[in-house]
C-alpha cells in the first residue's frame, strides 16, 4: 500500500465508493467481494485461544466469530469460516488462497478434535488424537481453502466457499494464523447445470443481499417471475371452495398466478405435502413464492404440522415446509397458515383478508395508528425498548399515532387501543400475555379496522392444541362483522427467551418499514433474518428453535398497509374491437401525476387473457391482449399503500372488425424482390426488409375499401412501403397475404432492441382499427466483463494502487446473435483522483456468445497517490463497432487494497472513521484524554443517570451549547444513555441490548460509543457533562462504569465538535471518540437464563436505519478498523468524503474571480449568507481570513 501524508481534498462521492458499511453487513464472516470474476477478500477479524484441559493435561482451541469445523476426530481442533458466492450454474470450481498477511504463535498443542462434549459425557470415554498426523513434519490442513459443488438458493446458483485461516504444524508445534487472504474461484470445467427456476423472485432478493457475498439485483424485467401462491387445503374441503373461490379470484385479479390442492392428492402426512411444495418449486414456470396451508393443526379441518426435536419443548412449527433445498434455516417459500375450525371461521378469515387489500375501510384515519405494549415485570425492561425502537422507526416513516403500554392495567388499555383502530398491535412481555386473552379479543369492536398483531411471547403460538391467541385474532367475528386482527404471528411453547422474541420482533417491523417488505409472509422472514444476523453462531440451537417457533396465522401474501391509502386515476379504453392485440394504460395519482411501479393485470376467463407488468416512469403501460374472444376482462391496478383499482373492459364484436393475425407476420430478408439482407428470418442492423401483416375480418359483414399504414419506428426505421390498399375483405377471411411494407433499419442496432409498430387500417365508411406489431432486432450487444490491470513487472501486484501507473485491460464481451467487428473504445471516469492518459483501446473481432480483451491497444492510467486505499472507482468505456453499433458500458476498478492502517468508509452518506492507527493520514487523531469526572480533578456536571443493575437501564436528554449537524439533520438537543450511547433529539428508549448497526434495535439517529448493557456504580461509576467553550467541544464521559456481563472497567468518553469551528464538507460536526480504559468482554450466555453477548457496538446509525458506519460488533472489525484497547481514539467526519473543493465557494465545479469576490465579501462582513466554510477555508487552517483570499488567487494564477 502507498502511504500518505495528506488527504484528499476533492474526492468524488458519487462515482467511488470504498469499503465502508458494506464491509460488515455485505459482508460473510469476514468476506467481501472485490471487482473481477469470481474474487474475494478474507480478513480474519478476531480470534480468541481457549485453554482446554483433559486428563491434566492442557491444549490449546482456536475460535473465530461465525466459524465452523472441518476437522475429523483425532485431527486438530481448527474453525473454518464459509460464505455463499453466486456463480454459473454449469461450471465446478477449485479454490486458490493467497495469503497477504500472517502471524505465527509458537509451543502451542492445538486440541485433536473429539466426539464428546467434555462437560456431559463419561470421564472413561477414550481421548482420541491421529498419532501419524501429529508426529508428522506436514502442516495441517493440506488445503486452506474448500469450495463446493454448486447448488441453488432458491433461485439462485451459488457456491459455499470455506476458509481455514489457521495452518498447524504439529511437529514443530506452530500455528499460523492467516489474517488476510485473497481468493480466487476458478472454473475448472463445465459440469450438468443445476435446475433452478427460469426466472428470479423478487419478494427473496433482500434475503440474497444479506447473505450472498456478491449478490446484485437484474435491471431486466423479464428475468422475474409472476407472483405465484399455491394453497394447500384439507382432503375434506369440497364444502370450503364457495368461500375459497373469493380468495383465490381475488389473487388471481391481482396478477397472482394461483394453485390449491388438497390432501387428498399431496397425501396427508406433512412429509408428502412438503414433496409436493418442492416438486411445484423445482418444476413450475412460476414457482410458488408463498404457501398457504388452509386448516388447523388438528381438528375436522386439518393441515398438520411440524415438531422439533431441538429443545425438550418439542414445539410445533410451519417452517421446514419452506426449507426445501439444504440443511440451512433460510426459506425457499415464504409461509403461512388460515388456521380454522369451522366454514363460518373461514368465511371470517376471508372476508377480512381479502377486504383488507380491496376495500379498506376508510371512513376514519386509522392508518397512521399502531400500539406498542411492553411489559418489564418479568422479561424485563428490553421489552419496553423493543418497542421504543418500533415506535420511532414508524414515526420516522410517517406514523404520528403510535400508542403505548407499558404499565397496569394492560388488559383494558389493550382493548381501547385495538377498538380505535390500528395498523399493528405489538406486544412484547411474558406468557400470559400480561391478562390480555381470547376473550377480550372476542369482545372487540374494531370491525374492518383490523391490524397485523405481533404477540412474539411464550404460548401465543401454540396452535397444535387448542386454540392459540395468534388463531383467536384472525378467527375473531363474523363475515359482516370482523374484529380482532386480519393477520397474526404468535410463537409456540412456553419456553421462549426475551432476546430471541425481541430479535425477531424488531426484524419484522425493520422488514415491513426499511427494507420495504410488503406482505406479511416477507415480513416474518425478515424477521427470522434479523435473528440469524444477531446471533450467527446459532448458540445451543437458538436461532432453530425460534426459526422453528415463530408461525404466521394468516394468508401469507397479505399486502399491508403502511401509510394512509391513495387513489389511482387510470385511464384505458372501456371497450376494444375483437381482434385488437393490446390495450393502453396509463396509471395516475390523486394529483395526476404518473404513477411508476403500479402493477397492472388484465385477465379474462379461464386465462383466456392474462397478462400483467409495470408502469413505466410516465405510468404508462401497454398489454397484450392475447385473444380476440368477446366479453368483459377485468382491468386490476395494485401499488403499495394505493387503493386497488378494479375495472373493466369490452371485448366486442363489430359487424365489420378489420384487424391484423395475431403472429403471423412473417420477415423476408434475402436478396430477392425489394429486401436486402442475410436470409436467416430475423431482422438485422441495416438490413431492408419485407414485413408481410395478414389482416382479419372478424366481423359479420364485409369490409370495403379496406386500407393499412405502417406506423412507428421514428429514427431508426426508413420506410419505402408504409401503406397498402387491400380493397374488399370479406366477412371470416384473410387478406393481405402476398403485399409486404418495405423499410430499412438503419445500421448499428443493437441486439434484441424492441420496436413496437402500430398497424393503423381503415374503410371507406371511416372505420377504423389498430394492432400492435411487436419486433426486435438482432445484432451485437457489448459490455465490460473483467477489468485487468498491468503494472510494474517486476514490483506489480496485478492491482492499481494509488499514486501507480498501470495500463487498462478490458474484458468486452458480446451476448449478441452477430459479429462485432474492429470495436474502438473511448475509456473515461467522473473519478478526479484517477487521470486517464491513454483513453483509446481497440477489439478486432468479438464473436456471438464470446469475448476479447484489448491487448494490442491498452489504456493507460494514474491513480493520485492520496486516494484512499479501497476506494471503488466506476470505469466508463464508450463502444463502437464498424456497422455503426454504439453502445456504452461501465465497469469498477478497486484503487489500492485497504488494510488497517486505513480508514474505514465511507457510508452512504459521507462518514469516515480515522482510527489512531492511521498514522499515514492527517485526520488521523491522537489519543488527548479530556479528564471530566469531578472525582478525578475534572470539571464536568454529573447527569442524572442510574443504572445499577436488570432493568435499571437510565437515559436522560441534555441541551447541546451549539447546533450539531448529524447526517444532515440539525440538532439542539441529545439523549445521553448509561450504556454507552447517544442519540441526537430526545428519545424515552433505554437500549441496553447491542445489535448490528445500522439496523433494527436501539434508537435512531444513533452515536455508539460503547453500546453495552453498563452500569453504574455508588462508588464512582457516574457519566458527566461539559461545554469545553475555549475549544468549541462538548463532551460527554462514561466514567468508570462496568459491564453487566464480566463487571469489567469501562472509562470513555464523545466529543463533539462545533462544525462553525471544525469545518467539514458537508457541514456535519466531528464526532471523536476516545476509550482510556477499553474491555470488550460482554461475551453472553446462552445457557438457561441466557445473558445477551455480543461484545459492544461502536459507529453512528441515521435516522431512517438505513445508513451507518459500523466500526465494531460482537468484537467483529471491519478490515480497515484498528482493534480498539486503552488509550485509543476514533473519529468520525466527512472529511474527504465529498467532491466539493476548497475554494469553489460558489460550488460550480470552476475556481475563478467569483469565488474570490465571495470570500472577500465574507471576510468583510462575517455573513456566511449559506457559505460552506470548509470551501472558504482555502488553506486548511481552520480560520477564514485573508490568507485564505492570497491562497485561492494562487490556485487560480497557477502559483
Amino acid at each position: 500500500m502507498t502511504k500518505i501524508n495528506n488527504i484528499l481534498l476533492t474526492v468524488i462521492l458519487v462515482s467511488a465508493v470504498s469499503y465502508g458499511q458494506d464491509e460488515i453487513r455485505k459482508l460473510s464472516n469476514g468476506f467481501s467481494s472485490i471487482p473481477g470474476d469470481n474474487r474475494m477478500h478474507f480478513s480474519l477479524v478476531s480470534y480468541e485461544i481457549e485453554d482446554i484441559t483433559i486428563d491434566g493435561q492442557t491444549f490449546k482451541k482456536p475460535v473465530v466469530p461465525f466459524g465452523g469445523l472441518k476437522s475429523e476426530v483425532g485431527e486438530p481442533t481448527l474453525p473454518t469460516i464459509t460464505t455463499f458466492y453466486q456463480v454459473a450454474p454449469n461450471k465446478s470450481y477449485t479454490i486458490n488462497v493467497n495469503v497477504t498477511s500472517s502471524e505465527w504463535i509458537d509451543n502451542i498443542d492445538i486440541l485433536p478434535h473429539q466426539t464428546w462434549d467434555s462437560e456431559s459425557d463419561e470421564v472413561n470415554t477414550l481421548f482420541k488424537r491421529n498419532i501419524e498426523l501429529y508426529t508428522s513434519d506436514m502442516k495441517y490442513p493440506e488445503n486452506q481453502g474448500e469450495v463446493s459443488n454448486t447448488f441453488v438458493f432458491r433461485d439462485l446458483p451459488v457456491v459455499k466457499a470455506s476458509i481455514t485461516p489457521f495452518k498447524y504444524y504439529p511437529l514443530s508445534r506452530r500455528l499460523e494464523v492467516i489474517t488476510s487472504a485473497d481468493i480466487e474461484l476458478i472454473e475448472v470445467e463445465d459440469v450438468d447445470p443445476v435446475q433452478i427456476p427460469n426466472r428470479i423472485s423478487r419478494v427473496f432478493e433482500p434475503l440474497y443481499e444479506a447473505l450472498v457475498v456478491n449478490y446484485n439485483r437484474s435491471t431486466n424485467d423479464d428475468d422475474y417471475q409472476k407472483p405465484s401462491i399455491l394453497y394447500i387445503l384439507p382432503s375434506n374441503s369440497s364444502n370450503l371452495m364457495a368461500n375459497l373461490d373469493i380468495l383465490f379470484d381475488w389473487r388471481h385479479r391481482c396478477g397472482y398466478v394461483v394453485n390449491y390442492v388438497s390432501t387428498s392428492t399431496t397425501g396427508n402426512s406433512s412429509s408428502s405435502i412438503k414433496n409436493y411444495i418442492s416438486n411445484a418449486y423445482s418444476s413450475w414456470d412460476d414457482p410458488p413464492e408463498y404457501v398457504a396451508l388452509v386448516g388447523d393443526a388438528n381438528g375436522s379441518y386439518s393441515i398438520p404440522t411440524y415438531f422439533e426435536s431441538f429443545s425438550s419443548y418439542n414445539g410445533e412449527g410451519d417452517h421446514p415446509y419452506s426449507q426445501l433445498v439444504g440443511n440451512d434455516v433460510l426459506p425457499e417459500v415464504l409461509i403461512g397458515r388460515l388456521s380454522f375450525s369451522s366454514t363460518t371461521e373461514l368465511a371470517t378469515i376471508i372476508n377480512k383478508t381479502v377486504q383488507y387489500e380491496s376495500n379498506p375501510y376508510l371512513s376514519q384515519n386509522w392508518f397512521h395508528s399502531a400500539s406498542m405494549v411492553g411489559d418489564a415485570s418479568t422479561s424485563g425492561i428490553s421489552t419496553i425498548i423493543t418497542s421504543e425502537n418500533i415506535k420511532e422507526l414508524m414515526e420516522y416513516h410517517g406514523y404520528d399515532d403510535v400508542r403505548t403500554v407499558y404499565n397496569s392495567p394492560f388488559p383494558s388499555q389493550m382493548v381501547a387501543d385495538l377498538n380505535a383502530g390500528l395498523t399493528f398491535f405489538n406486544y412484547r412481555g411474558y406468557y400470559g400475555v400480561s391478562g390480555f386473552n381470547s376473550g377480550n379479543i372476542n369482545s372487540l369492536s374494531n370491525g374492518f379496522k383490523l391490524p397485523i398483531a405481533t404477540v412474539i411471547t411464550c404460548g401465543t403460538g401454540s396452535f397444535s392444541s387448542g386454540t392459540a391467541l395468534s388463531e383467536t385474532f384472525v378467527r375473531a367475528g363474523t363475515p359482516t362483522q370482523p374484529k380482532g386482527a386480519v393477520a397474526s404471528v404468535g410463537t409456540a411453547t412456553i419456553g421462549t427467551h426475551t432476546m430471541f422474541n425481541n430479535a425477531v420482533d424488531m426484524g419484522f417491523y425493520y422488514g415491513v418499514f426499511v427494507d420495504k417488505m410488503e406482505t406479511a409472509g416477507a415480513a416474518l422472514a425478515r424477521g427470522k433474518l434479523n435473528l440469524y444476523l444477531n446471533y450467527p453462531d446459532n448458540p445451543n440451537n437458538y436461532v432453530t428453535i425460534f426459526t422453528h417457533w415463530n408461525n404466521l396465522i394468516g394468508d401469507p401474501a397479505l399486502q399491508m398497509w403502511t401509510d394512509v391509502p391513495q387513489s389511482f386515476t387510470v385511464n384505458h379504453e372501456n371497450s376494444i374491437s375483437s381482434g385488437t392485440n393490446y390495450i393502453d394504460v396509463e396509471v395516475l395519482d390523486y394529483f395526476n401525476e404518473p404513477v411508476e411501479g403500479a402493477y397492472v393485470t388484465i385477465l379474462k376467463g379461464n386465462d383466456v387473457i392474462f397478462e400483467s407488468d409495470y408502469t413505466n416512469i410516465y405510468g404508462r403501460v401497454t398489454l397484450s391482449v392475447t385473444s380476440a374472444s368477446s366479453g368483459g376482462a377485468y382491468l386490476t391496478v395494485l401499488k403499495r399503500n394505493f387503493v386497488p383499482y378494479q375495472g373493466q373492459f369490452q371485448i366486442i364484436d363489430q359487424s365489420v372488425n378489420v384487424n391484423s393475425v395475431e403472429g403471423a407476420y412473417s420477415i423476408d430478408d434475402d436478396m430477392n424482390g425489394s429486401s436486402s439482407g442475410n436470409d436467416n428470418g430475423v431482422i438485422d442492423g441495416g438490413e431492408t426488409i419485407e414485413l408481410t401483416i395478414p389482416i382479419y375480418n372478424y366481423g359479420t359483414d364485409d369490409a370495403e375499401g379496406v386500407y393499412c399504414k405502417l406506423l412507428g419506428g421514428d429514427g431508426f426505421i426508413n420506410y419505402s412501403i408504409d401503406s397498402l390498399y387491400i380493397g374488399t375483405l370479406m366477412s371470416g377471411m384473410t387478406g393481405n397475404e402476398g403485399q409486404p411494407f418495405v423499410f430499412e433499419i438503419e445500421s448499428g442496432m443493437l441486439e434484441n432492441e424492441n420496436f413496437p409498430l402500430r398497424l393503423l387500417i381503415k374503410d371507406m365508411n371511416g372505420s377504423s382499427w389498430q394492432s400492435q406489431i411487436q419486433l426486435s432486432i438482432s445484432g451485437t450487444r457489448l459490455f465490460a466483463d473483467k477489468v485487468y490491470v498491468h503494472d510494474d513487472p517486476v514490483f506489480g501486484n496485478d492491482n492499481l494502487d494509488p499514486g501507480e501507473t498501470a495500463e487498462i485491460l478490458i474484458e468486452i464481451s458480446n451476448i449478441g446473435s452477430m459479429i462485432a467487428n474492429n470495436i474502438t473504445g473511448r475509456l473515461y471516469s467522473n473519478y478526479p483522483g484517477l487521470e486517464i492518459i491513454d483513453d483509446q483501446g481497440f477489439w478486432p473481432l468479438i464473436l456471438q456468445d464470446n469475448y476479447s480483451i484489448n491487448t494490442t491497444d491498452k489504456f493507460e492510467v494514474v491513480a493520485a497517490e492520496d486516494i484512499i486505499p479501497g476506494t471503488i472507482v466506476e470505469l466508463f468505456i464508450d463502444l463502437e463497432s464498424s456497422n455503426g453499433a454504439v453502445q456504452s458500458t461501465n465497469i469498477p476498478i478497486q484503487i489500492g487494497i485497504k488494510e488497517v492502517d486505513d480508514p474505514l468508509g465511507p457510508d452512504l452518506y459521507g462518514y469516515y472513521a480515522y482510527d489512531n492507527g492511521d498514522i499515514f493520514y492527517s485526520n488521523a487523531p491522537y489519543f488527548n484524554w479530556i479528564e471530566i469526572d469531578p472525582l478525578y480533578n475534572g470539571s464536568g456536571t454529573q447527569l442524572s443517570l442510574s443504572d445499577y443493575g436488570d432493568n435499571q437501564d437510565d437515559v436522560t436528554t441534555v441541551n447541546l451549547p451549539f447546533t450539531f449537524k448529524f447526517y444532515g439533520v440539525d440538532y439542539d438537543q441529545i439523549s445521553v444513555s448509561s450504556n454507552g450511547w447517544v442519540s441526537m433529539g430526545s428519545t424515552s428508549m433505554k437500549s441496553f441490548r447491542n445489535y448490528h448497526i445500522p439496523g433494527p434495535g436501539g434508537p435512531s439517529p444513533m452515536i455508539a460509543v460503547f453500546w453495552d448493557d453498563l452500569n453504574t456504580t455508588t462508588s464512582g461509576g457516574r457519566v458527566y457533562k461539559w461545554y469545553d467553550e475555549l475549544n468549541h467541544q462538548f463532551v460527554i464521559q462514561w466514567s468508570h462504569l462496568r459491564t453487566y456481563d464480566n463487571n469489567s472497567l469501562e472509562n470513555f468518553q464523545l466529543i463533539l465538535k462545533d462544525s462553525q469551528h471544525y469545518f467539514t464538507p458537508t457541514g456535519d460536526g466531528e464526532i471523536l471518540m476516545q476509550y482510556a480504559d477499553f474491555n470488550n468482554t460482554s461475551t453472553g450466555n446462552y445457557g438457561w437464563g441466557q445473558v445477551h453477548g455480543n461484545y459492544c457496538t461502536i459507529g453512528l446509525e441515521d435516522q431512517s436505519e438505513t445508513i451507518g458506519l459500523e466500526y465494531t460488533f460482537n468484537n467483529t472489525y471491519a478490515i480497515s478498523a484498528m482493534p480498539l484497547e486503552d488509550s485509543t481514539a476514533i473519529l468520525f467526519t466527512t472529511r474527504g468524503a465529498n467532491i466539493l473543493q476548497r475554494g469553489d465557494i460558489n460550488q460550480d465545479g470552476l475556481l475563478n474571480i467569483i469565488d474570490v469576490l465571495t470570500l472577500v465579501d465574507f471576510v468583510q462582513s462575517s455573513n456566511t449568507g449559506g457559505l460552506n466554510p470548509y470551501l472558504a477555508d482555502v488553506n486548511a487552517d481552520e480560520i477564514i481570513n485573508f490568507l485564505d483570499m492570497i491562497s485561492i488567487v494562487r490556485e487560480i494564477m497557477g502559483y
